[in-house]
Parts: C-alpha cells; sequence; structure tokens
C-alpha cells in the first residue's frame, strides 16, 4: 500500500508539472491544497452519512496542533485545535444493523468525495486548479482501493469489503448496540449496570473483543487490575485474530501491565518489561506510536521521569477521544507534578479531571491525597 502511495504521489507531480510547466509551483500549492482539503471532505461525508443511517459519532478532532476548545460528554469528544486543517472522526453503531448502517455511511463518503472532485476539474482553467484536480483524483483513487489498519479504514474498505465479512468480525459489528450500552455505563461510572450487561453479552457472544473489552475495563474499574491482566494476555494465544485486532490487544496488554505495576499488583521489573515489549509487538502490527502516549508517561512517571511522563501525558490528553480516557492522562500530569513537590499545578489538573471522570479510581485516589496534603 506504501508503494501505491508513492507512486500516485509521484504520478500527481509529474502531471501537474506537465501539464502546466510554467506555473507549476502554482500547481504544487494546488495539489497540496486539495490533499488537505479532500481529507477533511472524507472525514465529512462520513459524518453525514453516520447521521443519516444512525450511527454514533464517538469523537471529532478539527485541526492539528494545541487544543484550543473541547466540548466532553460520556458519548462524545470534540476538539478544536489551533491549526484549522484537517479532522477525523470516529463512530460506532448505535442500533441493530451495524453493517448495513455502516455501509451505507461509506457508500455516502463516497458520494460527496466523488463531487468534491468533480468540483476540482471546473477549476481546471489555472495552474493552482490543475493540481487541485489531479491531487484529488488521485486520493478519491486511493480511498476507494479497500484497506483496514489500526490507523485508517478507507472508504473502499466500507464500501468493497465490509459487506462480504463473515463469521466472528461480522458478530463484532453486529454485537457493538449491546456492548455499546455496557460502555455508557462504564464512561458514567455505573460500573454495575457494565458488569451486568457483560454478563447478558458474554452469554450470547462469549468470543468476541469487543465483549471481552468490556470484561477488561469493568475489572479496570475495580482495581482488578491482575484480572483484567489475565483476561487479556489470553486474547494473545487466539488464531482467529487478525493483525489489526492483535495490534490492539497487545497494546492493552501494555496499558493494563503498566496499570498494574503503578497500583503495585504486579512486580515493577517484569510489569513494565511486559508493557514496553507489547508495545513494540503493537507498533510492528501497525498500531500508531500516538495512540501510546498514554501508556508510555504511565511507565516514565513509574520511572520517575517526570518531565518525560508530563510531556508525553499532555500529549495524550490532547488527542483522547473520550472523557474519562482524557481524566486518566491529566491524572499522569498531575501525580507527575506531585513526584515534583508542586502540589498547586496538580490540584488544578485534579479538578478537571474530577469534572470528567470524577467516579474513576486513579481520579479518586489522586484527588483524596491532595486533600489530606
Amino acid at each position: 500500500m506504501k508503494v501505491v502511495r508513492w507512486a500516485l504521489a509521484a504520478l500527481v507531480v509529474a502531471a501537474t508539472i506537465a501539464w502546466d510547466p510554467s506555473g507549476w509551483y502554482l500547481g504544487m500549492a494546488g495539489a497540496f491544497a486539495g490533499l488537505l482539503v479532500e481529507l477533511t471532505v472524507v472525514q465529512a461525508g462520513l459524518a453525514l452519512g453516520a447521521v443519516l443511517f444512525g450511527l454514533r459519532i464517538t469523537h471529532v478532532m478539527i485541526g492539528l496542533g494545541s487544543e484550543l476548545r473541547s466540548w466532553t460528554t460520556d458519548q462524545r469528544r470534540i476538539v478544536l485545535r489551533s491549526i484549522p486543517v484537517l479532522a477525523s472522526l470516529s463512530f460506532t453503531g448505535l442500533k441493530p444493523g451495524v453493517r448495513r448502517r455502516t455501509v451505507l455511511a461509506g457508500v455516502t463518503g463516497i458520494v460527496v468525495t466523488a463531487l468534491f472532485v468533480a468540483a476540482t476539474w471546473l477549476l481546471t482553467g489555472s495552474a493552482f486548479g490543475k493540481g487541485l484536480a489531479l491531487a484529488s483524483t488521485a486520493l478519491l483513487l486511493l480511498q476507494l482501493w479497500p484497506n483496514e489498519k489500526p490507523a485508517h479504514t478507507s472508504l473502499g474498505w466500507f464500501v468493497f469489503s465490509l459487506p462480504r465479512l463473515s463469521g466472528r468480525p461480522l458478530e463484532e459489528m453486529e454485537a457493538r448496540p449491546l456492548v455499546l450500552a455496557g460502555m455508557d455505563a462504564y464512561h458514567r461510572g455505573d460500573i454495575e449496570a457494565a458488569e451486568r450487561i457483560h454478563a447478558e453479552a458474554a452469554q450470547r457472544y462469549p468470543e468476541l473483543l469487543t465483549v471481552i473489552g468490556l470484561k477488561v475495563v469493568t475489572a479496570c474499574a475495580r482495581e482488578k487490575y491482575l484480572d483484567a491482566l489475565q483476561t487479556v494476555i489470553g486474547l494473545s494465544g487466539r488464531t482467529d485474530l487478525s493483525q489489526r485486532e492483535l495490534a490492539f490487544v497487545m497494546a492493552t496488554v501494555a496499558g493494563v501491565a503498566a496499570q498494574a505495576v503503578e497500583s503495585g499488583q504486579f512486580p515493577r521489573e517484569v510489569g513494565l518489561e511486559t508493557a514496553k515489549n507489547m508495545l513494540g509487538n503493537a507498533y510492528e502490527a501497525g498500531y500508531p506510536r500516538h495512540r501510546a502516549n498514554g501508556t508510555l508517561a504511565l511507565i516514565a512517571l513509574i520511572e520517575g521521569q517526570n518531565a518525560e511522563a508530563r510531556k508525553l501525558a499532555t500529549w495524550a490528553a490532547e488527542n483522547s477521544e473520550q472523557a474519562l480516557g482524557r481524566a486518566d492522562d491529566l491524572i499522569t500530569i498531575a501525580r507527575a507534578w506531585m513526584a515534583d513537590g508542586d502540589n498547586a499545578k496538580a490540584r488544578a489538573l485534579v479538578a478537571e479531571a474530577h469534572e470528567l471522570a470524577g467516579w474513576y479510581p486513579r481520579v479518586a485516589a489522586t484527588r483524596a491525597r491532595l486533600d489530606i496534603s
């Protein structure tokens, strides 16, 4: 896939220069603009499809750079960043018929993107327009190629691969409404309800990763990190998982192992070595490195690298997709400041974390420690 991307990029550059040699620099600017705008248009098309066909948008990131403002609820997180280019979103099944709804959302994304590409060809009277049209067309062709990785799912996968999905992967998708109800309960701190829903889901879908994932997060919410670790490590030996699924499993093992070490439930040396090795394996399987910043920050905190922990946790908090995730990262930053003797800075961070997820064990424990101090 990388070879295809680079070949298309080279083709766009060559075609842009050949089409208008005298205005090649304007053509290159148009090609760059086409890349940025169309990537955003793809996300906008998917968002429209999600709204039209009953899918829940769980997070929206608008722009690049530092966070300017955010709106966070139990169900959705929206972040506005300082450089208003590019956007990304995630969505999940909210009602029965998840596959059909997701395919239709993908079709909507293709239609919206194709309309944008068609509009760019009306601007080919200028060198800038030529580059814009060529780049946007190439990106549309790339989006039509079915591709699913931990960091990216193409429009083509939604429309051409998803309808052929069968077996456990299809069951994972169709079980999402039930699992989502459990995750909603977990995110609002109703752990008993989340556990009841998990028990129901486990009877119907005992082998599904999403159902097992619900068991893992509820165990962590009860601070039963060794139980959670044992559960998720058991998944790494399964032979029915895709590379994408294995990447997420290994990253989860790393995160839970680090939490177990911090809580004192797992030996420090063994736990940190496990976490680091699992993250390395996850990277090799395609797991995006930026998604591991929260775990890396916790590892740095345990190792006494407080400045590094604050830096990594700040990056993780700014890219968090859920209120609870941001709260957890803020607590890592707060604990790093506490370790350096600055409780005033820690209190401000804990106050925000408490508003986001005051029930969460790390938040409640850190707040209690600051109150005592």
